[in-house]
């Protein structure tokens, strides 16, 4: 998989006159990965890029030329799409199936180049949203669906992708992060290499999921060792939102400033640079230790031969969670592990 981080750089899409396309969704509460299979030089390649979960109802910008740019509109309704809005999404079960999810989806298949384009769409779901006393909760997995139908349409005035019902696909997060990691580089033997339970322990925006499979003829989910609790990034961002709100004693702190201060240690404000790492080391572990109390909890003392961590949280905590899981396994690109699980499970 190629990730491009400059969304202005994004290769364009292979077979440009394909009557329907593949594209992979891995739609969380902090950020959204997509993939698609983008030309590179000629070649056939795994695109794969992220942009910010962050939806506020209303029309909340308007641009120069007034060309509603992120702006969605449904059943009367408008949804403002941009990493500087007050995050209004909700973090519960029902975000899967509500009109702010399918604002974001459409931006985002609209930022990959998909306007107006039939698209076959792969998502994903937390295990304990996907699974109901151990089955498929045929219920809301097609009430997720059936929400995509709805006739959204962009303030710009460009076409929206259409996504073909019968062909949108949903997939447990934490098992496509294990087939990312055991399928690596296309190479399906990589089953017979796993011996004993393998936990997978995938740390999202809101909620962290912890799923203990055992490979083998097909996948095997130990139920009772897995599930879904509401820690994530969304924590540590929150933390170091209300850390940064008393220092510098201001009140709006827009989700793109958090975030840059996360990633950098930085904060910009009245025109100064602040160093502010040590406040997104206390966020971070504060997080890391509520985490591990949940790790502890549900599979705490069973026997497991790998444990693996993926998701956006994975790399951030990576460093304190190695700390404590000693041999722990995480890939080189742990946010963007179920997108490339998916990717795997439509070609298999």
């Amino acid at each position: 998989m190629q990730i491009v981080n400059d969304l202005k750089k994004l290769p364009p899409i292979w077979d440009q006159d394909q009557e329907v396309h593949d594209v992979f969704m891995d739609d969380g509460y902090d950020q959204n990965k997509v993939g698609y299979w983008g030309n590179v030089d000629g070649q056939k390649t795994l695109i794969g890029f992220k942009y910010a979960t962050s939806a506020q109802m209303g029309r909340v910008f308007s641009s120069m030329n007034s060309s509603g740019s992120g702006i969605y509109d449904v059943d009367g309704m408008s949804y403002t799409v941009s990493e500087y809005v007050e995050n209004e999404v909700s973090r519960n079960k029902g975000f899967a199936y509500s009109e702010f999810k399918g604002a974001l989806i459409h931006h985002g298949l609209k930022l990959a180049g998909f306007s107006g384009k039939k698209v076959a769409l792969s998502t994903t779901l937390p295990i304990g949203y996907y699974y109901k006393n151990g089955v498929a909760d045929i219920e809301y997995i097609s009430k997720v669906r059936d929400a995509l139908q709805k006739p959204f349409t962009s303030a710009d005035g460009s076409d929206l992708a259409s996504i073909v019902p019968n062909m949108h696909t949903i997939q447990p997060e934490s098992v496509c992060a294990f087939l990312a990691y055991v399928l690596r580089d296309d190479d399906a033997e990589e089953f017979e290499d796993i011996n004993g339970s393998f936990c997978v322990c995938d740390i999202g925006g809101n909620t962290t999921d912890i799923s203990v499979l055992v490979p083998g003829d097909e996948i095997t989910i130990n139920h009772n060792l897995s599930g879904s609790r509401h820690i994530g990034v969304l924590n540590i961002k929150d933390t170091l939102k209300g850390f940064l709100q008393q220092k510098f004693q201001v009140t709006n702190i827009p989700p793109a400033e958090v975030n840059r201060a996360l990633t950098t240690g930085v904060f910009h404000f009245m025109n100064k640079a602040n160093d502010v790492s040590d406040l997104v080391q206390s966020s971070l572990i504060m997080t890391a230790k509520r985490l591990m109390n949940y790790i502890d909890e549900l599979v705490g003392d069973y026997s497991l031969n790998y444990i693996m961590f993926s998701g956006g949280g994975a790399q951030l905590l990576k460093t304190a969670l190695r700390d404590v899981y000693k041999g722990a396994i995480t890939t080189d690109t742990p946010e963007f592990d179920n997108l490339a699980g998916l990717a795997l499970a439509k070609s298999l």
